[in-house]
């Protein structure tokens, strides 16, 4: 179902569409969750749509349990793994060429419960020039903690307890010279920007909480050069934090009344967010940002059909594609929600879809990869086996892409 809002007009999206721009980094780095501020995108590099074990330029098997998703900076891949026996969680450094490790660093966390569809290694690292960033979490206690590239510790930080029913699941991303990082649980909660250097606070905005958010937190970068955090949650809504004085520039109440799990996207001038529980979404909204003091932050549009309560959508080419928990995917118009087709491909996802080279790529929980076009037409061009489950979104970097399942990460060489 669709609720249009009446204060929306085109030519207010045409203007806000060329006002915001999306976070540019080099191509061959895949910083956080999902890449270059969390769009998932890699356009000028094509990947098979079907492909066998025969066909990875490497292939190796990971000491440890996680669904966090690689990253990559320059020729290293950072991946985690949890072992939950020795309650510890496991930091690897690999060679994206070959797979072999650099080094590895185990850190203790403390033995605790979680859903079973979690794991010690939910949280995916985000990395910068210097360093790679992870946050380590317990009921007890959130650490985030800076890692030189060559495995150095340099310096952590205790956040304080987190408390949720699911367990831990937050990533952190770097901005500028800036850790972001949101604690949003059933406790005190704040986002916060730290030096990527120090770890000395920046700034830090409290938030009000009473469900854990699992999001990401995303860019938006204005013409006049101001940048914004974008930010979702059940209680606070969908707001944009600036980065350098740690101000809530405008905010939306109200519009998320479940559990964030899916991360925001900033889009041509949209931001979509969703929320839901239980394997299944409650809602999506396309948000128009706050544009100075002319115009505020509005709705453009609310979904609560097929939309999804984990994956991310992802938009190119003014479409927005929503994966959904239980397998079915829709293509809509990114301004204004239209539908352009809804399909059943099957399957359950806890991942993602990425787009390269004008193709979609989502990983079932069965390890299964579903790749379809990223058009206005429905049309479905492979389906791969990676023969272990699989929580996990793609990480792509120059002309690889990274697989990853519950015990296994693989490299597919583009072509």
């Amino acid at each position: 179902m669709i609720r249009r809002k009446q204060d929306v007009v085109s030519c207010a999206l045409v203007l806000l569409s060329l006002s915001f721009t999306g976070v540019v980094e080099a191509e061959e780095n895949w910083p956080r969750f999902r890449g270059p501020n969390g769009k998932g995108l890699a356009e000028d590099v094509v990947f098979p749509t079907k492909w066998t074990d025969q066909d990875y330029a490497w292939q190796r098997t990971l000491p440890g349990r996680g669904h966090s998703s690689p990253v990559v900076w320059g020729d290293t891949l950072f991946v985690t793994c949890g072992d939950e026996l020795q309650a510890q969680l496991l930091l690897l450094a690999l060679d994206v060429r070959t797979g072999q490790e650099k080094w590895s660093q185990a850190f203790v966390i403390a033995a605790h419960s979680m859903h079973r569809f979690n794991s010690y290694a939910s949280c995916t690292p985000a990395v910068g020039q210097h360093h790679v960033y992870l946050a380590l979490g317990s009921p007890e206690a959130v650490q985030l903690v800076a890692i030189t590239h060559g495995g150095d510790e340099i310096w952590r930080r205790d956040l304080g307890p987190f408390a949720a029913d699911h367990g831990f699941g937050a990533s952190p991303i770097v901005v500028d010279d800036n850790v972001v990082f949101a604690l949003d649980h059933q406790g005190k909660s704040s986002v916060m920007a730290l030096d990527v250097e120090t770890g000395d606070t920046r700034w830090e905005v409290e938030r009000n909480s009473d469900r854990a958010s699992y999001s990401t937190p995303c860019v938006l970068r204005r013409d006049d050069g101001g940048t914004e955090v974008v930010l979702q949650s059940k209680t606070e809504g969908v707001v944009g934090i600036t980065l350098v004085q740690g101000k809530v520039r405008w905010q939306l109440r109200d519009v998320l009344p479940d559990r964030c799990v899916t991360s925001p996207l900033v889009a041509e001038g949209m931001i979509v967010c969703s929320c839901g529980s239980g394997g299944n979404g409650r809602q999506l909204v396309g948000v128009i940002p706050a544009d100075g003091d002319i115009l505020p932050a509005r709705i453009a549009y609310e979904l609560t059909k097929a939309v999804p309560n984990v994956p991310t959508p992802i938009a190119r080419d003014e479409l927005l594609f929503i994966w959904h928990d239980r397998g079915t995917v829709s293509c809509r118009d990114l301004q204004t929600g239209q539908l352009h087709w809804l399909e059943r491909v099957g399957g359950n996802y806890y991942g993602s879809p990425v787009c390269a080279g004008g193709r979609l790529y989502c990983i079932a929980d069965d390890g299964e990869v579903v790749v379809l076009a990223a058009a206005s037409k429905f049309s479905e061009l492979g389906r791969s086996y990676l023969n272990d489950p699989s929580h996990a979104t793609p990480a792509i970097s120059g002309a690889r892409m990274f697989l990853r399942t519950e015990s296994s990460l693989a490299c597919l060489p583009a072509g």
